[in-house]
């Protein structure tokens, strides 16, 4: 009796293992029915193209969530504001069309991003703009920041080294709600967050290890082998919100999560977040944390990135005299993100850390029946 009872334990924490993504109810089911498909992201010149095509019954719906202030100095045509705070309410969700695409975008990308996953995880068919509102027009006069690398961009060291995790599973965190509207309102309602890379590089200089964070990387595999921060795991987007998805981040610690240049991993972290994980995008990606082409592989490019298309609000009639303006720093956001989303893949850990507890737990039961025998 003994015996079975000791093979049931192992199967049903083996069970418990593989249960992840049902732990966490309907926001962890929202996340992985949105995550699985791939992020959702729109360049400006097919927004431009778009809204200039003769045929209104296309335009999406689209929402600035700058501030206030910036939006009415200068906005895309149609474009309403709105505050990404108070954006999850129930009586402000009831405001957006369910019959139509909604387009979000921010100063660079990463706010926006953060909002569009929510928004899809709740059922909406909402995209990122591309590198937000500076790739739309880089008018410093109608409130445009991109990103500097003068200012923002630093020179820290990179690895080529594989983390490995230790062969342990651990618990899914305990979502901020029961349901994806509640969760993502709560979220939201204090504000997105965020970390500088110098603020990260501090941290993890400081020679006190207990402070660190998890540190997860969602660009592809082929480019996290090139070079990624020193002791960043990486997973896939695309898989990372399903069963055994999340077992190797630790609920317990802050999590920060960075792609290229924003974008991506602002998607990650809100939904993150919604799920009770206490996670932070990187500000700007991997653009800022090196200057090493080959291994930040993608950054915003103004000569290529940015179109220069017409906007409206207080300050359109002074777009030619400000096309030449240098933006201030962006302080509270953000860097943009390829638009189109980039394969992801990597190094199968979360796999390999559950079949190794569930081994460890085989081979712990297997000692402790031998030990029974023997006595």
């Amino acid at each position: 009796m003994k015996k079975l009872a000791i093979l049931n334990l192992v199967l049903v924490l083996s069970l418990m293992l593989g249960s992840v993504a049902f732990a966490q109810g309907e926001v962890g089911a929202d996340a992985n029915g949105y995550f699985s498909g791939g992020t959702k992201n729109i360049s400006a010149d097919v927004l431009y193209e778009n809204l200039n095509d003769g045929d209104d019954s296309n335009n999406p719906y689209i929402i600035d969530v700058r501030s206030q202030e910036d939006h009415e100095k200068g906005y895309i045509p149609g474009a309403v504001w709105m505050d990404a705070k108070a954006m999850f309410t129930e009586d402000n969700l009831a405001k957006l069309p369910t019959d139509q695409q909604i387009v979000v975008y921010c100063y660079t990308g990463q706010t926006a991003s953060q909002v569009v996953s929510a928004l899809n995880m709740l059922g909406f068919d909402a995209y990122n703009l591309g590198f937000g509102f500076g790739s739309w027009t880089m008018n410093a006069e109608a409130g445009s920041k991109w990103f500097d690398e003068t200012k923002a961009g630093n020179d820290f060291p990179t690895t080529t080294d594989p983390t490995i995790m230790p062969a342990i599973a651990y618990p899914p965190a305990t979502p901020l709600a029961d349901t994806t509207q509640a969760a993502a309102n709560a979220y939201f309602s204090n504000g997105v967050k965020t970390i500088a890379a110098s603020d990260l590089f501090d941290n993890l200089s400081d020679g006190d290890s207990s402070n660190d964070p998890t540190i997860v990387s969602v660009r592809s595999q082929e480019d996290y082998n090139k070079g990624h921060i020193p002791g960043a795991t990486w997973l896939d987007v695309k898989t990372m919100f399903g069963q055994d998805g999340l077992v190797t981040i630790d609920p317990e610690k802050p999590v920060v999560v960075y792609c290229y240049t924003g974008q991506t991993a602002s998607q990650v972290t809100s939904a993150l977040n919604a799920l009770g994980y206490d996670a932070s995008n990187l500000l700007f990606g991997m653009q800022a944390w090196t200057m090493d082409d080959d291994v930040r592989v993608r950054f915003f490019n103004p000569d290529t990135h940015s179109f220069g298309f017409p906007f409206e609000g207080t300050a359109a009639g002074g777009e030619a005299a400000a096309e030449e303006a240098t933006t201030e720093e962006a302080t509270t956001e953000e860097a943009a993100e390829p638009v189109t989303m980039p394969e992801t893949g990597g190094m199968p850990i979360p796999v390999e850390g559950v079949l190794v507890g569930f081994g460890a737990l085989t081979a712990a039961a297997g000692v402790y029946l031998r030990r029974r025998k023997a006595a």
